[in-house]
Parts: C-alpha cells; structure tokens; sequence
C-alpha cells in the first residue's frame, strides 16, 4: 500500500502542538498530529485538567480542559489529520530521484507516513512524576497531580512542592479544603511572582499554614489511607506531626524521551537544542522544535511562549517546503 503523505507532522499533541497544527493549517500545509495519548492535550488533559492556567493572552483565567476545548474548536477552522496513541519509533532522512528530501516517521503501531517537515512538540517527554522515595508514598491519598478539586473537599491537606503546580494547586484548593499546609524545602520558590504573593498573602489572612524551610519524612496510614505525615526542619531537624487525609507531592517530573533519543537530534539534559533565529531549527534540515522540550539561551518556559514558538516555526517550515516567501504571500495565507 502506498505510504500516507503529508507536508509537516507535528509530534505532541499538547497545547503547543495544537497550536502548530493550527498555524500550519492556516498556511495551507496539510498536517498530521501526532500523540502517544488517545486524546489531545497532553498535560492538560491528562494531569492538569482543573489547574487554573493565567498566562495566556486574552484570557483572565481558564482551566487546562478549557484551554483544551477551545484549541479544538480552533483546530475545527484547518485541514489536519490526527495519529493518537501511537509512538513514534523512528525518524529516517531520505532522498528521493528529484533530489528533494523527505522525513519518513515509523511507528511502533500501524503505518509509517512521509513528511516534508517535521515540529517536535512533545513537552517534557513522557510524564513520570518525582517521588521521594519515603515511607507511606504507595497509601492511598497520596496524590501527584489534581485531576479533580471536589476530591479534596473538606479534607486536611498537604502540599509538598516550590513550584507553578505546588503553588496553584495550594491557591486552588485553599477554599475547598478543611484545612492547608503548604511546604517547601527552601525559602526560595520557583513559582510565579504574582502566584507565590497570592500564597503568602492567603497564609497571612489564615486560609493555609506555608511553612519554610521544611521537607516531608515521612507519611502516616491507616487501613491503607493516608492519617497523617512528619516534617522536618531543614536546617535543625526539629519534626512537627500532622493529621491530614490526603498529600499533593508536586516536585516535578522525571522526563522520558523514548525513541526520541536515537532520532539523531542534538540534545542537551534532555532538551532538543534548537536556533530560535532560524524558527527553532534543530540540527536535522526541515526538523523545527517547540514548547518544553526545545532549548536556548534565554528560554522562556511558559504556554504563551510556546504559542509563539508554534507560529515562528510553521512559518520556518513552510519556507523550508517551498523555498522562501515574502511577506505578502505568506500573509495571504492567513485565514480572512
């Protein structure tokens, strides 16, 4: 059978490989999405999906599912086709008679298909969240992402974690829960200014307890449940005993990637190094990297970034597949 062809694939069907999808689409390149999940999102979807997001233009305030939905109604406005829950295994240049190049993507399920260009979108990898390797971690109530807010309701709380996810998910659930202790190894987080002023300002006013430097010893059960959890000081040891009924561990995640490693890219601690003045090329003629997984200096990691990435890049691609365009022709491209 002849082998499905297409003029760019986009790999990761997370935000940004949706948005790269949509801005490909608009230029009249025919995509293919592709995704180790069975649906599109990625972490949004799958980790994240009540997670307040802020940091996209033009919206005040939406959950990941939200943004999600209205990346798809977005994508109903393009010509694309989807490839979900599949991996791919191998990506092999090649060289046809005329001399033009092309990328052929293998997958471990199903057929190939043939690209001229290909965005490599993928996040962090595959998601495997950071344990601490403590006593009590395998109980039930403990918890490495939020999937659902209503579980937490009227419950004692502990958040674990310095970072954008520890710090939402503490803003979140401040309301819901009975009642919040947040902690954090440092006194330093890595999270949003303006979210980590929210923190200590709700800290302040009583609607959780933030105690700095402290780390988690060890977790408490009964029957199997989460009952309780010992901190430490990080400095003097001194414990402190808790009784809560669930814990939020957000200390980040071990990145995987897979097949990606043997692909032939250029990779640094597991990122894909890429030009960001050449619309974040990577070593390989015609393969553009976006989002999380792409790295230079200066980079910035956050959705919005990486929507602009999406669009820098499906322009880069698109001179890549027919040669250099001005700006008038390219334009003319975008939808009216």
């Amino acid at each position: 059978m002849p082998i499905e062809t297409y003029d760019i694939a986009i790999i990761g069907a997370g935000p940004v490989g949706m948005a790269a999808t949509y801005y490909a689409g608009t230029r009249g390149l025919k995509p293919i999405i592709i995704d180790t999940l069975t649906e599109m999102g990625g972490q949004c979807t799958t980790l994240y999906p009540e997670k307040m997001i802020y940091d996209v233009a033009s919206q005040p305030g939406c959950t990941g599912a939200e943004l999600v939905s209205q990346l798809k109604k977005q994508l109903d406005n393009v010509t694309y086709n989807a490839r979900l829950g599949v991996s791919v295994s191998e990506l092999v240049r090649e060289q046809g008679n005329d001399g033009a190049e092309s990328w052929l993507l293998n997958f471990k399920e199903g057929d190939p298909v043939r690209v001229k260009s290909v965005i490599v979108a993928i996040g962090k990898g595959s998601f495997e969240p950071r344990k601490l390797a403590i006593a009590g971690e395998e109980l039930a109530g403990v918890h490495y992402t939020v999937k659902k807010l209503d579980v937490f309701a009227n419950k004692n709380i502990l958040v674990v974690g310095g970072g954008d996810s520890a710090v939402d998910w503490s803003l979140a659930l401040k309301g819901k829960a009975k009642s919040l202790v947040h902690i954090h190894r440092r006194d330093e987080f890595r999270a949003h200014g303006a979210s980590l002023e929210q923190l200590r300002e709700a800290a302040i006013r009583g609607e959780l307890e933030l105690i700095t430097p402290y780390e988690l010893r060890s977790i408490q059960g009964e029957a199997g449940q989460v009952s309780g959890a010992t901190i430490f000081e990080a400095k003097t040891k001194v414990e402190r005993n808790l009784v809560i009924e669930a814990v939020i561990v957000s200390t980040g995640f071990n990145p995987q990637l897979g097949s990606l490693s043997g692909w032939g890219l250029e990779l640094e601690d597991n990122k894909i190094l890429v030009d960001p003045f050449r619309g974040f090329a990577t070593n390989l003629p015609g393969v553009f990297s976006i989002g999380d997984i792409a790295h230079f200096e200066g980079k910035v990691e956050l959705i919005v970034t990486g929507f602009g990435e999406a669009a820098t890049a499906a322009y880069y691609a698109y001179q890549h597949i027919h040669g250099a365009v001005k700006g008038a022709a390219w334009c003319a491209k975008l939808p009216v």
